[in-house]
């Protein structure tokens, strides 16, 4: 019978790999802070676009109704001023999650147990001695560098898109341990979404979401991580958000529309005009080389390069 058949198939790939975590001891200092703007920073405004390549779903926690017989109720895509956003919370964490893996950053959340993690990698929790992750993002007590509004749909609408169930990962399973050790920081690759029984309600594939990121007192390094993280580098990275990541939602391409950095911001914002300098985004991305770790760059490379025609697991994996 079919249910017979589908106990004895092999189980389907693994959607996801890890990135190994850094070796060796990470450098945590006192972040800039918010008091006053530090020699040797920059500071500015980035615009920028998502681009969806695979639909995009982000969990508002409400069913709607519909007028579709096939689905009457939706898991409804969250919403602001009635119209479909990606939070900004959501973005954050998305990109922060990059700059933790390609940068000598510690895990912050996770749920190994602490004797499962190895030392040089467990949470900062001093505020005077953070990582460059958390400097740059935040931490308990702190607020961060980067701030990230909501990227709102520009124009068109939502659609229905079906999915398979998705269950609560097995984290105490094997898998995600080396040596008793956390196997590292898990990402979700890209592919062709699977079909299922699920209805979801998603930005389809070519939707374009626009969002503002402010920064204030990062270092020039600081700002290529993040500039790389966005996927203005190379290897280009693809970040994926939302939900149904698994079976490949959320996929998206960073297309930066504007950037500005201001000269001398404790003088701009003391005026009406900014005075903004011509931006070298490779001067930037150039700056960050030395902070980033290139073994960890180039395995979440080849994890969220975008490959369109990959399968996803419609079924347990």
């Amino acid at each position: 019978c079919e249910m017979a058949r589908r106990r004895f198939e092999p189980a389907a790939p693994k959607p996801y790999e890890f990135v190994p975590l850094p070796e060796g001891r990470i450098e945590r200092k006192e972040p800039a802070g918010h008091a006053a703007y530090r020699d040797g920073t920059v500071s500015g405004v980035l615009r920028g676009v998502l681009v969806a390549r695979t639909p995009i779903h982000v969990a508002s926690g409400q069913l709607e109704t519909t007028d579709d017989p096939r689905y009457p109720l939706v898991k409804a895509h969250v919403r602001s001023a009635g119209r479909p956003v990606v939070p900004g919370s959501s973005l954050k964490g998305c990109i922060r999650s990059i700059v933790e893996a390609i940068t000598p950053s510690c895990v912050r959340i996770t749920r190994a147990r602490r004797d499962q993690l190895p030392r040089q990698v467990q949470g900062c929790s001093r505020k005077g001695e953070l990582c460059l992750a958390c400097r740059m993002f935040g931490s308990l007590g702190y607020q961060g560098l980067v701030h990230f509004s909501d990227a709102m749909l520009a124009e068109g609408d939502t659609e229905v898109s079906t999915a398979p169930p998705l269950y609560m990962p097995r984290s105490r399973e094997g898998l995600y341990y080396r040596g008793g050790k956390v196997a590292g920081r898990k990402f979700y690759q890209h592919g062709r979404p699977a079909a299922g029984e699920v209805p979801l309600e998603v930005c389809p594939v070519g939707s374009r979401l626009e969002f503002t990121l402010h920064f204030d007192n990062l270092r020039p390094a600081e700002l290529g991580v993040l500039l790389l993280a966005l996927g203005q580098g190379e290897p280009r990275l693809y970040p994926k958000l939302g939900g149904a990541k698994p079976v490949c939602r959320g996929s998206v391409e960073v297309e930066v529309t504007g950037l500005e950095v201001f000269e001398d911001p404790r003088t701009a914002y003391a005026g009406y005009e900014l005075k903004t300098a011509p931006v070298d985004v490779g001067r930037y991305l150039n700056a960050a080389k030395p902070v980033v770790l290139p073994e960890q760059l180039k395995q979440l490379a080849s994890i969220l390069r975008f490959q369109a025609e990959r399968e996803c697991p419609a079924e347990n994996y």
